[in-house]
Order: structure tokens, then C-alpha cells, then sequence
């Protein structure tokens, strides 16, 4: 029995050792643990973010951050007048962050923080643009007694510029001398009244100082009061202020030709061209070059940017895709090519056929469909903004221009003339008229003009 008492004090003192053992080792973990969560790690020496205002619309903001010195992925938070309203993982150092619900004209303070190291930007005010007024007053002029007015450009409240083809109770007959007279093609606002013209282009092209007729023009681009463009199907008139105008033909052999349906650039020696069977053609002051485009889908509008460094193309033709294509660095891109959404409407991805595109000339693209005026930030195709969001009438298709983001306007069929001021859209209801379809609006400052058949509407300040 004593041998089994000291055999059992034995095992009993081991289980002591063993427990104490036990309890010294997870208070020591217990220890470094707590000890390790209350510990941050230092950031580096040398690391740093940097906040940039990117842009702003009236309702949302795009902050640009820069990473330096530090390691990828990593959290950041930004805070918004000193409350977190974005936590999010950044994988790039060089990234834009956006941010919606903005109240017009108010200043935001804006701070992002690398939430690991607890390192932060620079503070970066941002003012939110105020929306434009959707108050207008419209006139109506009728011009002439038939035909159709296809575009049309603004120089200033004195000198407003449509073309197309025009028909008077004087043309399209035989006068007293048994000369036919030909229909006019293009009207000239003075700051008085509306003069119709007649811009005289060589039947043949190849034979300029042959037989001339007054062929309708298709389209008209302004560069200045003393440099502006207007084209028929397939030619060229270089205007001036004094109505004086020289004919360029294209220069292309008969099969090259193609109907022009749109003009951008930036002087009337550095333009652009585009037409039907995916034609875009560039004139440099003295000739003529084909761009290859790399579809054969028609294309119906041309945009870019004011230092003629990127330039878009739109287009889109019966039983094909419809396209948006980037021109750079003399090279061009085809940004979307797809059938997918043509016949059915979705505000998340583009739908439509690409009737217009337009740009405010900072980052933002708009592209104009059968069923919304889309934006697209910095070149982000995959991630388009619906600004008209299925609403009950149906949206104006034909054309899309404005000055900036807080001030865009649409036209379409049936008189449809609509305008974005940065929140909301405004349908001028008073100009609805069945089967009176507007072709092509300009905006110059406050100077909003519209045409289509024999129609000019212009607002009244």
C-alpha cells in the first residue's frame, strides 16, 4: 500500500507539472497574440497617396488615386466631408474612384486612406455643377413648300447655317426663258431673316467645270465664321463667310466613292468624313486619304475631341451590327461591334442601334440608341450609364449635341425634341407633330437650333 500511495503521488505531482506546463504555454500565446493584434505595422518610409479631381456632373464625382510605395491589392476608404462613404480593395496603382449622389453646386471635401498602414491623401474639394434650365421658348419657321432639311450648324445668334434640299412655289419648273430652275439646298439666317441659297456642285464630279446642279446637301460642319464645310452626297464645298466657295472633289476612282453622312475636324485642312459602307476619309488641306475603318457597316455620325487628338464614329445598317469606333495616333479601333440588344432595351449594358454620338470634350463619351443616351466614362464600354432610364415616352433618336454634361439635347421622329440638364429631361411637348421628323439640332452657347423636312426651330431667349 505504501508503495502504491507514493505511486500515486507520483502520477498525481506529474499531472501538476503537466497542467502548469499547459497553462504557462497558453498564457504566453494568449500573451502574443494580444499583444501582436495592438501592434500596427509601421507603413513604409516612403509611401503615399495622392487624390485628384478627376471630373465632376452635377450629381456624381471621379476622384483619381495614386499609390506609391505600396503593396497590391490593398483597402482603401474614402470619406466624404469627413464620413466614410466607399471601402473598397484596390488592385492598380493608378486608379479612378467614382461617386454618385451629389447635390448640384455644392462643395464636397474629399479623402481617401490607405486603411492598413493608416496612411492618407492630400484633402480635394470638389464642386458638383449646377443643372442648366430647361426654359425655352421656341420659334417655328417654315421654309419653302416642300422637301427636307437634313443638318444644320450654329456660328453665332446672326448666322445660322441648314442645308438639304428645298423646293419653292418657283422651282422645279421651266422659267420664261426655258431654263429649269433647280431647288435651292441650303438657307442662311442673318440675324433678320432666312435666305435660301443654292450651292453649286459639278454633276460630274471628275468634270468641275462642266454642268453644275444645285444636288442636295447631306451635311454641314462650322469651324469658324470664315471656315466651314458643307457636303453633297459626294463632294465637298469649302465656304467662307462671303458665301464664296471652291469645290473639292474627293479625288477617289467611281467605285472608292461613297454618300457622305457626316463631317468633324478641326479646320477646313484637317476634316473627317464618314459614309455608307463603313467609308471614313480624311482631308488634309491638298488631298484625300481612305481610312480603313475595318467594317462595312454604314456610319451616320462622327464626334471628337477639340484637339483632334481622339475621334469616334458611330454607325449602323439593317441586318448588321451596329458600331462605335475610336480613331488615335492614326490608327483605328473598333470599340463595340455586336447584333446583342438591338431589338430589346436594357439600361445596364448598351441596346439600340447607334444613331449619334457626341462629347463634352473632357472624359465622358454620349452615344445616342433607339432606346437611351448612354455615357461612357473614359473610354469604359463595358460599363455604360443609362441617362434616360426607360421612361414613359419614347426617347428622341435621331441626333445628340450639347456644351457640357449639365446641358445635352435629342431630337427624333414626331417632333421630339428633349433636353438633359444634368438631373432631369424635359420633353418639349408643344413641338410634337405626327410624322414631323428632326434630323439634326445644333447648340451654340444659348442658341439651340433644330431641322428636319422644311422646319427650323430655333429658341427665343
Amino acid at each position: 500500500m505504501k508503495i502504491s500511495k507514493r505511486i500515486i503521488r507520483i502520477i498525481n505531482f506529474q499531472s501538476f507539472i503537466s497542467d502548469l506546463f499547459f497553462h504557462i504555454c497558453l498564457f504566453t500565446f494568449a500573451f502574443l497574440l494580444l499583444t501582436s493584434c495592438e501592434t500596427t505595422e509601421p507603413p513604409p518610409s516612403n509611401q503615399k497617396l495622392t487624390l485628384v479631381a478627376e471630373d465632376a456632373s452635377c450629381t456624381e464625382a471621379w476622384l483619381n488615386l495614386k499609390l506609391e510605395n505600396s503593396s497590391l491589392p490593398t483597402e482603401i476608404e474614402l470619406k466624404q466631408n469627413n464620413t466614410t462613404i466607399i471601402t473598397t480593395n484596390v488592385n492598380s496603382n493608378d486608379t479612378t474612384l467614382f461617386v454618385e449622389n451629389l447635390l448640384p453646386s455644392q462643395t464636397y471635401i474629399f479623402q481617401a486612406t490607405n486603411i492598413k498602414y493608416q496612411v492618407s491623401s492630400n484633402k480635394v474639394s470638389v464642386t458638383a455643377m449646377d443643372t442648366t434650365s430647361h426654359n425655352f421658348t421656341w420659334e417655328t419657321f417654315t421654309i419653302g413648300d416642300g422637301g427636307l432639311l437634313r443638318d444644320v450648324a450654329v456660328i453665332d445668334e446672326n448666322n445660322i447655317w441648314a442645308v438639304g434640299e428645298i423646293h419653292t412655289e418657283d422651282t422645279d419648273k421651266f422659267d420664261s426663258n426655258g431654263v429649269w430652275v433647280q431647288p435651292y439646298n441650303a438657307v442662311h439666317w442673318d440675324g433678320n431673316e432666312w435666305e435660301l441659297k443654292r450651292i453649286m456642285f459639278p454633276t460630274d464630279a471628275d468634270q468641275p467645270n462642266g454642268h453644275k446642279s444645285a444636288k442636295e446637301c447631306r451635311a454641314i460642319y462650322i469651324f469658324s465664321q470664315d471656315d466651314f464645310i458643307i457636303s453633297s452626297s459626294v463632294q465637298i464645298a469649302l465656304m467662307n463667310s462671303q458665301n464664296n466657295y471652291n469645290i473639292e472633289k474627293m479625288g477617289f476612282k467611281w467605285e472608292d466613292r461613297f454618300t457622305i453622312n457626316s463631317i468633324w475636324g478641326t479646320s477646313s485642312e484637317d476634316f473627317y468624313v464618314v459614309g455608307n459602307g463603313g467609308n471614313i476619309a480624311h482631308y488634309n488641306g491638298s488631298s484625300w486619304r481612305k481610312i480603313e475603318s475595318g467594317t462595312d457597316v454604314d456610319l451616320v455620325d462622327i464626334w471628337g475631341s477639340s484637339d483632334g487628338k481622339k475621334i469616334w464614329v458611330c454607325g449602323n445598317d439593317d441586318f448588321k451590327p451596329t458600331v462605335l469606333l475610336k480613331m488615335e495616333n492614326n490608327k483605328t479601333d473598333i470599340m463595340y461591334n455586336s447584333r446583342d440588344n438591338r431589338f430589346s432595351y436594357d439600361f445596364n449594358h448598351l441596346s439600340g442601334d447607334f444613331t449619334s454620338i457626341w462629347s463634352d470634350d473632357k472624359n465622358s463619351l454620349y452615344i445616342l440608341t433607339a432606346y437611351d443616351l448612354y455615357r461612357i466614362y473614359k473610354g469604359n464600354i463595358a460599363d455604360p450609364k443609362a441617362l434616360w432610364k426607360n421612361r414613359a415616352e419614347q426617347i428622341a433618336t435621331r441626333k445628340a449635341r450639347g456644351t457640357n454634361s449639365n446641358n445635352i439635347f435629342i431630337v427624333g421622329e414626331n417632333g421630339s425634341l428633349c433636353h438633359y440638364n444634368g438631373v432631369s429631361w424635359k420633353t418639349y411637348s408643344e413641338l410634337y407633330e405626327r410624322f414631323r421628323d428632326f434630323k439634326s439640332i445644333s447648340v451654340n452657347k444659348n442658341i439651340i437650333v433644330v431641322v428636319g423636312q422644311d422646319y427650323i426651330i430655333r429658341n427665343r431667349r
